[in-house]
């Protein structure tokens, strides 16, 4: 596979081609396109791959060799699909529109996102080719809605193999992602990382003693040392292979409830323990703890200039408990060791709740609280009638304009990100969404003009 390599104006994480694997020593870091210090001998952060210290508000490698051993190094990604062989349902679409002129990405002060949908490889929204053209032209971020969450990457079969050896190693699998990871780093696109840690979307195997669902949970210590298996393998194997191209996780998902009978308090961030009538698996087996430990092994593994990040639903919810507060107050925890750079607000917003008082004054609690905030899943429920085109574009139109405002007061929103590229996704026949900022065609629909025209009033 080559590469070309990329200059980033979006981070101090610049997208470029991957290096040689065994060229981890002289200049060690600018493997990952960060460069070692000149004038300074301070360690300001440690990680797996080695000490980092700061020149002039940027990070650089600190000494002369890598601390990874030299024999730890990740697999080569498997081979990527030929794009041009594969059945594009997007393909009758006249794009031309949507591929010239304005640009959210052009026009935004933030970094300007998209989910892609898909359950599999064959419906990633990134195996089209056409989606990647507008993709490519108007955002400049992108989140996987599915494909990098736990239960598709991990490997259950690989898995048993290593437990039948005697060893509690995860095995991983990276078929799904590696397109949408080579199609980001060939064209300057940084992605997401969703997500490390969710309730969901984790298999109950990955629990029990010998990855077996028949088999009794396993104890702590076991489920810690697979978490980190997990999370060192994950992130070993993007930083690099596609260094530069996820600069930001979501460690932990959704870890706080605060519906009556679903949470725990004593922890003093309203922990949760259900969701509904199902347990969650991390707090049953493991407990509370989870979160911070899954951001410290995050932190010990991610590079120095990759965000973590905490995310979550409902952030503006104040009854029957504050959530908003709840959250700061896990997040307080977590800042005390460093371990967190930004709070994820999802932010799906229904047609009566929360109003955009309310979704704005979250944002004004968190940014009293001095948190970063990265709004990560934006979805606007349509509105019913025969004039939900109009009202739809009013809702968004309006919600920008706030959060503009909020910028220009001083709030730090780095980036959002709207979930999902088109109404009708093409790849799922059925698919009768209607949030999105794109019709069944790829062709701009009201509410995409009215973000367009917020951006650039505030820009000029």
């Amino acid at each position: 596979m080559k590469y070309n390599t990329l200059l980033s104006i979006l981070s101090v994480v610049s997208i470029v081609a991957a290096k040689p694997a065994e060229n981890i020593d002289g200049c060690w870091s600018e493997r990952f396109n960060i460069p070692c210090c000149k004038s300074t001998n301070t360690v300001v952060r440690s990680t797996y791959d080695g000490e980092w210290g700061m020149e002039n508000g940027e990070w650089c490698g600190l000494g002369l060799e890598s601390t990874r051993p030299k024999d730890d190094i990740p697999p080569s990604p498997p081979a990527i699909i030929d794009i041009d062989s594969i059945n594009d349902p997007a393909a009758e679409c006249n794009i031309t529109d949507i591929t010239t002129g304005d640009s959210l990405a052009k026009e935004a002060p933030f970094r300007f996102g998209v989910g892609l949908n898909g359950g599999a490889l064959s419906t990633s929204t990134t195996t089209s080719k056409t989606m990647r053209e507008v993709i490519k032209y108007q955002f400049n971020s992108m989140t996987y809605t599915n494909i990098m969450k736990p239960e598709y990457i991990f490997d259950k079969e690989g898995c048993l193999k290593n437990a039948e050896n005697g060893s509690e190693e995860m095995a991983l699998k990276f078929d799904d992602i590696v397109d949408g990871l080579d199609f980001a780093l060939k064209n300057n696109i940084h992605i997401r990382g969703h997500v490390l840690v969710w309730h969901k979307q984790t298999p109950d195997w990955f629990f029990r003693k010998g990855f077996n669902s028949e088999n009794e949970f396993a104890d702590v210590d076991t489920i810690y040392y697979r978490l980190e298996s997990f999370i060192k393998q994950y992130l070993g194997f993007i930083q690099f292979n596609y260094p530069g191209v996820i600069d930001v996780w979501d460690v932990v998902n959704e870890a706080v409830e605060i519906n009556d009978g679903s949470f725990d308090n004593s922890t003093g961030w309203y922990t949760r323990t259900m969701t509904g009538d199902e347990e969650s698996l991390w707090y049953k087996v493991v407990g509370p703890d989870y979160v911070k430990k899954t951001f410290e092994i995050a932190r010990k593994y991610a590079l120095p200039n990759v965000k973590l990040v905490y995310n979550d639903y409902n952030t503006f919810q104040t009854y029957p408990h504050d959530k908003t507060q709840a959250i700061i107050d896990l997040i307080d925890i977590l800042r005390k060791d460093n371990l967190i750079d930004a709070i994820g607000m999802q932010s799906y917003i229904g047609v009566n709740w929360p109003s955009v008082d309310e979704y704005i004054r979250a944002i004004e609690r968190f940014t009293e609280a001095g948190l970063e905030i990265q709004i990560t899943e934006l979805t606007i429920t349509a509105p019913s009638g025969d004039d939900w085109l109009e009202k739809q574009a009013q809702q968004y139109g309006e919600l920008f304009e706030r959060i503009m405002e909020q910028i220009k007061k001083g709030a730090n929103i780095s980036s959002v990100t709207v979930f999902g590229l088109q109404d009708g996704y093409r790849f799922y026949s059925s698919d009768s969404t209607k949030t999105r900022l794109l019709d069944h065609d790829l062709q701009k629909k009201p509410n995409y003009e009215a973000i367009m025209k917020v951006l650039k009033k505030y820009q000029n």
